[in-house]
């Protein structure tokens, strides 16, 4: 589980918002230089009760703000789009081109992937009110980026290079700064999931384990000094290497714990079924959602690819099986 949010002083020039959610943690961030970029704008609610205060505080308003860079296409991160495009409709609204669709249209973000496994695990209507009303109403993206990387000069030498990371979402993205020694990582580190306040854990979240792996490397190979989570707080270089071995660590356990319940079921089993059990054995306290699902999906195609488990038919259906 998500170790308790590191706070390292940020250098000149980027600045955190705290803005929690639901009992989750959640920070923002704020780089400035002769242009100001916002980095996402967390759920409907954040602006108003989060964003705009601090702009307040700090003698800033929302025309302040040139850029908002979203660095995935989930509704925490993208959900403040419409109030602060509301707000500054010349804001600038950048995503990458595998995950912006989403951030635009919030039905489609919804039924893409939360229904990606509708005969394994279907969410109720309640499941689907909190996640729409979380995401606020659509707004556009104004600038698309397409292909593994893109640079963007905001003068005086800061340069923010965004990275194609796409495992914790197709389109998932971190942000490097170099002069200031700083990488701005969203959701790529996922450690051991998210707790919230009240004790319900969220599931870590990747969809290719390859990318994932590639992902956490490409934060290491950065070396900075300052590794800046959307959930696990500001980190410093050991932290980071620490969370990263962490998040390894679980990837791995996870497919071993996955091979395990397979060799107890020779018959086989479906996603919604090994979820079941993995859920009830090993990560009871985790809610069986989407998440889990997703990424025990991913550890199957993973194993396949290794040749360590195999899909086969039962039923009408796919089953996984040693």
């Amino acid at each position: 589980m998500g170790k308790e949010k590191s706070m390292k002083e940020l250098p000149q020039g980027i600045a955190a918002i705290d803005a929690p959610f639901g009992g989750f943690p959640l920070l923002l961030y704020l780089i400035k230089g002769r242009e100001t970029v916002l980095v996402d704008t967390g759920i409907a609610e954040t602006p108003r009760e989060k964003i705009f205060p601090y702009l307040e505080k700090h003698n800033m308003t929302p025309e302040d703000i040139d850029k908002i860079v979203i660095t995935h296409a989930h509704h925490d991160h993208f959900g403040g789009n419409y109030d602060m495009y509301a707000a500054n409709p010349n804001i600038e609204f950048i995503a990458h081109e595998m995950d912006y669709e989403w951030m635009e249209d919030h039905q489609r973000h919804f039924n893409e992937m939360y229904l990606s496994y509708t005969d394994q695990w279907t969410p109720d209507a309640a499941y689907e009110k909190g996640v729409l009303d979380a995401a606020g109403k659509d707004a556009p993206i104004v600038t698309v980026i397409k292909g593994p990387h893109e640079a963007i000069d905001l003068g005086d030498g800061l340069v923010l290079d965004i990275y194609h990371t796409g495992a914790h979402s197709p389109g998932e993205v971190i942000i490097h700064i170099e002069k200031l020694n700083c990488v701005i990582t969203g959701d790529c580190i996922q450690l051991r999931g998210t707790m919230n306040e009240n004790g319900v854990g969220t599931f870590p979240l990747f969809n290719n384990v390859e990318r994932y792996i590639m992902a956490l490397e490409k934060i290491r190979f950065l070396e900075c000094e300052y590794v800046c989570t959307s959930h696990t707080g500001i980190l410093d270089k050991a932290e980071a290497e620490d969370m990263i071995k962490e998040s390894m660590e679980f990837v791995a356990a996870h497919q071993e714990n996955i091979l395990e319940t397979l060799r107890s079921h020779p018959d086989g089993l479906s996603l919604h079924d090994l979820a079941d059990i993995l859920h009830d054995k090993y990560y009871s306290v985790y809610e069986n959602a989407y998440q889990l699902h997703a990424t025990t999906h991913a550890q199957c195609q993973f194993l396949k690819d290794q040749k360590k488990i195999r899909r086969v038919p039962r039923g009408g259906k796919l089953i996984w099986k040693l």
